[in-house]
C-alpha cells in the first residue's frame, strides 16, 4: 500500500475505548526494543552474534556494554513516576546473562524482577523476554510459541496472577522488515493461534500483547492474522484491540526509517481489558516514552528528530539507548 495514501487513512482513525474503571491499583506495561543488546562473548553456537564481539569493527566491550545498559536502566527507572515498570517486555537481547546484568542495574528500584526467558533459534542470536515484579504478580505458568518463519525470535507468554486473576503477557518480536511480509504473517497467525485457545476456556479472559511487529497498525499481519483493530467501536467478537494505532494517526511513531516514522511496535489488548472486572486498560493510557534524552537530531536539512541509536554503523554513541521510543500503558485491577 502506498505510504501517503496509509497515513491518510490512519489519520482518520479515532480510538473511543470505552471508560476506565475507577479506584483500584495501578500498573505500568512497558515494552521496549533494547536494539542489538548483546554480551560481548562469541557465541559458537550461533553464527549472527560475531559483531557484537570486541575484536569486531563495532569493539563491542564490556565498558560500551556497561554504557548502554546503564543508558536503559535510567529510562525505565524514570517510568512510573520513577518508580518503574510493574512489567516490562523487552526484546533484541542475546540471552538470560544480559537481562541478569540489566536487573540487576535496576536495583536501585527495590523491585523484585523476575525473568520469563529462553534462548530461541534466531539467526542473530536474540531473543524476547518479559520482566515482573514478583511482590505484585505470581507467575502462573509460562510458555514459548515457536514461529515457523525460517529463525526467527519465539512469542514469550508469561500467565501472571494477582488476587486470583490472571493476566496474560505476551511479548513478540516479529521478521524484520528485510524479510516478506508473509513470514509477519506467520506470526500473527501463532500468536492468534494462541490467543484463540485462551479465549475459548474464557471469552473476557485479560491479555495484553506487546512488542516490536515490524509492520503497522493497518498491515495484514496485524489487522487480519492476527485480528486487531484500530478503534473499539463496534469491536467485533474475539477481536484485538491495538491500542498504540494513534500513535501513527497523530503522524507519530516509535521508529525513523528514510526520515519517516514508522509504528512498528503495539499494545494490543483483548476485549476482556475493556470491561469492568478483573484487569482493565486504562482509557488512552497507551503511549510511547518521549523522555528528551531518548531523542537525538541529525545534522542534516530536515531531519527528524529520533530514537538515539547506540551505533552508526560501526561508530558507538555514549548517549545512545536504542532505535525503538519505548511504549507503555496502565493497567487497572
Amino acid at each position: 500500500m502506498h505510504r501517503a495514501f496509509l497515513n491518510a487513512l490512519l489519520l482518520a482513525v479515532v480510538v473511543h475505548p470505552p471508560t476506565a474503571q475507577a479506584g483500584g491499583d495501578e500498573f505500568v506495561i512497558a515494552s521496549w526494543n533494547l536494539e542489538n543488546l548483546f554480551d560481548t562473548a562469541d557465541d559458537p553456537a550461533v553464527d549472527g552474534d560475531e559483531e557484537y564481539t570486541p575484536d569486531k569493527p563495532k569493539k563491542w566491550t564490556k565498558e560500551r556494554l556497561d554504557i548502554k545498559l546503564k543508558n536503559q536502566a535510567n529510562v525505565i527507572s524514570k517510568m512510573k513516576d520513577g518508580k518503574g515498570p510493574d512489567v516490562l517486555g523487552v526484546c533484541e537481547i542475546e540471552n538470560r546473562k544480559v537481562l541478569e546484568m540489566l536487573v540487576e542495574k535496576l536495583a536501585p528500584l527495590g523491585r523484585k524482577y523476575e525473568i520469563v526467558h529462553k534462548d530461541s533459534p534466531s539467526e542473530r542470536g536474540i531473543d524476547c523476554a518479559i520482566l515482573f515484579d514478583s511482590a505484585i504478580f505470581k507467575l502462573a505458568d509460562s510458555k514459548f510459541h515457536h514461529v515457523d518463519a525460517g529463525k526467527t525470535r519465539d512469542i514469550v507468554e508469561a500467565d501472571l496472577t494477582r488476587r486470583d486473576k490472571t493476566l496474560y503477557v505476551f511479548m513478540d518480536h516479529w521478521p524484520s522488515r528485510h524479510h516478506e511480509p508473509p513470514t509477519r504473517a506467520k506470526a500473527g497467525d501463532t500468536a492468534r493461534k494462541r490467543l484463540d485457545e485462551i479465549l475459548a476456556k474464557d471469552p473476557k479472559a485479560d491479555i495484553i500483547m506487546l512488542g516490536d511487529f515490524n509492520d503497522e497498525p493497518i498491515d495484514p499481519s496485524i489487522k487480519d492474522h492476527l485480528r486487531a483493530a484500530t478503534t473499539a467501536a463496534n469491536l467485533p467478537t474475539g477481536t484485538m484491540l491495538d491500542t498504540t494505532a494513534h500513535i501513527k494517526a497523530e503522524g507519530k511513531g516509535t521508529f525513523v526509517y528514510q526520515n519517516k516514522w514508522d509504528q512498528l511496535d503495539h499494545i494490543v489488548v483483548s476485549p476482556g481489558l475493556l470491561d469492568s472486572t478483573g484487569f482493565q486498560w486504562k482509557d488512552g493510557s497507551s503511549q510511547a516514552v518521549e523522555f528528551p534524552e531518548l531523542f537525538y537530531q541529525p545534522n542534516y536539512p530536515d531531519a527528524l528528530k529520533r530514537p538515539s541509536t547506540s551505533y552508526t554503523k560501526d561508530m558507538f554513541h555514549k548517549n545512545g539507548y536504542s532505535d525503538h521510543l519505548p511504549l507503555n500503558c496502565v493497567i487497572i485491577q
